[in-house]
């Protein structure tokens, strides 16, 4: 890992500046171990006793352990250093059409995995409340504390408060999510904006790795997108940055109100996928789904169907790939980012959506960027949570490399 050097010098601030070799010296620990402080040095350019200041708060925090020494280079053979991942664990949950939870490392090794559907309302927060405390108490067998709870929600979410502002489909508007979980967990909790914690995640662990400028768009019941520019999470001024789903597709959905999904996840969306197969069936359009009850018909259905060749499922995804082709041409011809990571629930199906859109972009922009389906699935959310929480419980800055260490 390399320090953002400009990053620091521009704050001019000996505290953070103290709080990115902490980070820079913690990660290569964590990609280099077992090393010696000496090699620590030599390849973060800090001198001896900037690397021991450090260090030594590390190893009694537990997250830093000193091994066997190493082989001498001509002197006092040095003391390894390794990277402690079971110091603590962390909880990271992301909440969309299930609730997709895990108990993880400091290393984002993930030890127990969950899934439950989740449910609006008040009883959508009682069952979020069980599920996460299932998750706690699994930590048990692995003899580390546990340090925090990062929570995903398809919501603009003021991070700080952890209030939920309005996720429609659980009909959360203004809900005070991190102080409720807090009151009944008694665990430090982090509400964040559900495709945030994805981006977060492949950025720290998957196809958003080394990248400086990153655009991750998640697309399930809600359509949403995360920003990593110039190495950090952008938020935006009112932390709505990448409400993608309220793209406007064209000049017909002008002049509307949009209290519930936005213009794009009303039609791309996976109600927005069902409501349009529901009424090419309805109309008696032939199609291998058949359904007495046409209420029972789920997005995975219709994409299911058109994996298999069905006519009219087909037609509906191509629709769909036509509607996020133009968001996504839109976003990038802004942004140029180094990479646009597709993922969320849509990650599964991601053969009927990635290629389509990259051809369907080419040649509409300046630059096309290059466009590829989420490594880590709907792990990334929970990756992105341990992150979270991680960050806000402690000093460890998770500073983007711009480089490779030699």
């Amino acid at each position: 890992m390399i320090v953002d050097k400009d990053y620091a010098n521009h704050t001019g601030d000996a505290t953070l500046l103290r709080k990115v070799n902490e980070s820079a010296i913690l990660e290569l620990i964590r990609e280099r171990g077992p090393i010696s402080r000496s090699d620590l040095a030599r390849l973060l350019h800090l001198s001896p006793p900037t690397i021991t200041r450090i260090v030594n708060p590390l190893i009694e925090e537990g997250l830093v352990l000193e091994g066997a020494p190493g082989d001498s280079k001509g002197g006092r053979r040095p003391i390894l250093l390794t990277f402690n991942s079971r110091a603590s664990l962390i909880v990271g949950v992301y909440v969309g059409q299930n609730l997709v939870g895990a108990l993880a490392d400091l290393n984002g090794e993930i030890f127990e995995r969950r899934t439950l559907p989740s449910l609006p309302g008040e009883e959508g927060i009682a069952r979020l409340i069980d599920f996460i405390r299932e998750l706690c108490q699994a930590s048990g067998p692995y003899g580390a504390p546990l340090r925090g709870v990062g929570v995903g929600v398809p919501s603009i979410t003021l991070f700080d408060e952890g209030i939920v502002t309005w996720a429609p489909s659980f009909g959360w508007r203004d809900l005070p999510l991190k102080r409720r979980l807090e009151e009944t967990l008694g665990l430090p909790v982090f509400i964040e904006n559900s495709v945030n914690l994805i981006t977060l995640g492949e950025s720290w662990r998957g196809a958003g790795q080394r990248l400086r400028n990153l655009l991750c768009i998640q697309v399930g019941d809600s359509i949403g997108a995360g920003l990593i520019l110039n190495g950090q999470l952008y938020r935006g001024s009112d932390y709505a940055a990448g409400e993608i789903g309220y793209t406007i597709i064209n000049e017909q959905f002008l002049g509307r109100t949009y209290d519930d999904y936005g213009c794009l996840e009303g039609l791309a969306g996976y109600s927005g996928i069902v409501r349009r197969t529901r009424q090419r069936l309805e109309a008696g359009q032939s199609s291998s789904l058949v359904l007495t009850d046409l209420t029972k018909l789920t997005p995975e259905m219709v994409l299911i169907a058109a994996r298999a060749g069905d006519a009219l499922a087909q037609a509906v995804v191509q629709e769909t790939v036509d509607y996020l082709s133009i968001a996504v041409a839109n976003a990038a011809a802004i942004i140029n980012p180094d990479r646009i990571v597709i993922g969320g629930d849509l990650a599964e199906f991601g053969d009927l959506f990635v290629e389509p859109i990259r051809a369907r972009i080419q040649g509409l922009i300046p630059v096309a960027p290059e466009i590829r389906l989420s490594d880590l699935g709907l792990d990334a959310a929970v990756l992105g949570a341990v992150a979270t929480a991680l960050r806000q419980t402690s000093d460890w800055l998770f500073v983007q490399r711009q480089r490779v260490i030699s």
